[in-house]
């Protein structure tokens, strides 16, 4: 299943791109939208930045899902951007959740809005290997998963925009 992403910023995407490798913002926002334990490292090697994110995430699984998505679990979701000052900043992402058996893909591209300021792509695909349930289980995630983009673009929108 894929899911896809429009985020809209008043900023420039250098402000936005500095706003989200920077470790302290990602942390306050994975606890503002529920995530617990949160640590973030980030580098910059080479003109690229690495971004890996572990937290425990809360789900409230449905009850056929509940044997395969506990109530919390810890996920690291790894970003690498290529560097590009004046954008297009292009970014990959992965997310695995320890313990529940889906994988989630993205791709990332923050440029310059069409009427100024910034815009965010993304494309996230969610897959399961889980037979008979894997397209149940990854539609729970992407579901999920569109919850906390959600949550995370109005707080994100907020630091940035005012």
């Amino acid at each position: 299943m894929k899911i896809r992403t429009k985020d809209i910023y008043q900023a420039d995407p250098d402000t936005v791109f500095d706003i989200l490798t920077d470790p302290d913002f990602l942390k306050a926002r994975a606890e503002a939208v529920g995530a617990r334990n949160v640590q973030v490292i980030v580098e910059e090697k080479d003109g690229l930045v690495h971004i890996t994110l572990q937290r425990e995430i809360r789900s409230d699984a449905p009850s056929a899902l509940k044997k395969f998505v506990p109530e919390w679990s810890p996920s690291v979701q790894k970003e690498t951007w290529k560097v590009q000052p004046g954008g297009p900043y292009l970014g990959k992402a992965s997310v695995e959740i320890d313990g529940v058996p889906v994988s989630a893909r993205s791709r990332m591209k923050l440029t310059a809005g069409e009427h100024g300021g910034a815009m965010m792509l993304m494309e996230t695909e969610f897959k399961s290997s889980v037979p008979l349930l894997g397209g149940k289980l990854a539609s729970f995630a992407a579901e999920t998963a569109r919850e906390t983009l959600k949550a995370e673009y109005t707080f994100t929108k907020k630091r940035i925009d005012g």
